[in-house]
């Protein structure tokens, strides 16, 4: 799917996106606004993530992403069409305080 601020996205991308706070707007992934629609979009995110790789790291974006670049071609993650932009963007939620404590309320539960 080809997505605004990301180019074409394979469904692992989004996923992952969704994993650290992305939600699907009008034809893009953008951060989800509000501390609801974050955990919303963060759960969503970690249940296709499980589905798809019948793996579980749980609240974990650095893991997961590390399990799908070594396992890039497996499931498409590393796939490079939109892989920089969705790496730049996991590295860049791990850094945001919202989105950091969300996963850590989320990881309690």
């Amino acid at each position: 799917m080809t997505l605004r601020s990301f180019g074409r996205a394979v469904s692992i991308q989004m996923y992952m996106l969704e994993l650290v706070g992305y939600e699907f707007k009008a034809r893009d992934m953008v951060r989800a606004e509000g501390g609801n629609a974050r955990k919303r979009t963060i759960r969503y995110g970690l249940h296709k993530l499980r589905k798809k790789t019948k793996a579980d790291f749980g609240y974990d974006p650095w893991a997961w992403h590390e399990f799908l670049v070594e396992h890039g071609d497996e499931f498409g993650y590393t796939h490079p069409y939109a892989f920089r932009g969705v790496a730049h963007a996991v590295q860049e939620a791990l850094n945001d305080p919202e989105v950091v404590a969300a996963l850590a309320e989320l990881a309690k539960q």
